[in-house]
């Protein structure tokens, strides 16, 4: 299993903030919702991680096998101080657009954290984001603009993030499994939406189902020519 060196970022956030690690799974696939999600541990988890004591193996999700982020999910969910998730609608994705999407997710996660008492001494919730994002055309990135920074390739190098990027991919890949029984012969439960060979056949034999993004999906809209209101 790959390991990870990690930078131990986030401890140098402390104790005037809380770091929480951001990453999203399903920028790309054709079908389902995007998934967000938000990991912060205490420093103490964090030296524990950085020491192979604990959550051994935690890398970037897309490094890691189905099994082995399946076996992590629950570790990090138990360690972590404070986790949070969202998913955005394969509608929302089609009406705003993909970044928009992300922006909404990291908001909705930063609002879910923020319900939840923080720590006696005050601190405020630090968002360590993945990737190289520029929301400044969003009027609504103005809440959380100066409590976050962003790290490209964050997810294999920071603790925090590695694990956000485990719980949105396991929540996401548990979603699309669960609903390919609604839309028998798509494989869902096989390629989660993305654009496989057999999901793009699937599509030209079956057409667009309601899953579908049809802002991501427009090469297969000339063929789409029965309603796919009943898939």
């Amino acid at each position: 299993m790959p390991l990870a060196n990690f930078e131990p970022e986030e401890l140098k956030f402390f104790p005037d903030h809380l770091p929480c690690g951001i990453d999203e799974a399903g920028r790309g696939p054709y079908a389902g919702p995007l998934s967000v999600a938000m990991v912060s541990f205490t420093p103490e988890v964090l030296e524990q991680i950085y020491s192979g004591q604990i959550l051994k193996g935690l890398n970037d999700s897309k490094k890691l096998t189905e099994s082995k982020r399946e076996s992590l999910f629950q570790e990090i969910i138990d360690s972590a101080h404070k986790t949070a998730h969202a998913f955005l609608s394969h509608t929302y994705i089609d009406r705003y657009g993909i970044n928009r999407a992300v922006l909404e997710g990291i908001l909705k996660c930063y609002r879910k954290g923020s319900q939840a008492p923080i720590e006696s001494t005050g601190r405020k919730l630090l968002l360590l984001i993945d990737g190289n994002y520029n929301f400044s055309k969003y009027k609504e990135s103005e809440e959380v603009k100066r409590q976050s920074y962003y790290y490209k390739k964050g997810d294999s190098r920071i603790a925090s993030i590695a694990a956000a990027s485990i719980i949105a991919k396991v929540k996401r890949d548990r979603f699309m499994k669960a609903i390919a029984s609604k839309f028998p012969g798509y494989g869902f439960e096989a390629h989660k939406g993305y654009g496989s060979a057999g999901h793009e056949q699937a599509i030209r034999d079956l057409g667009l189902a309601r899953i579908h993004r049809r802002s991501f999906t427009k090469k297969f809209h000339a063929s789409d020519s029965s309603s796919q209101s009943d898939r």
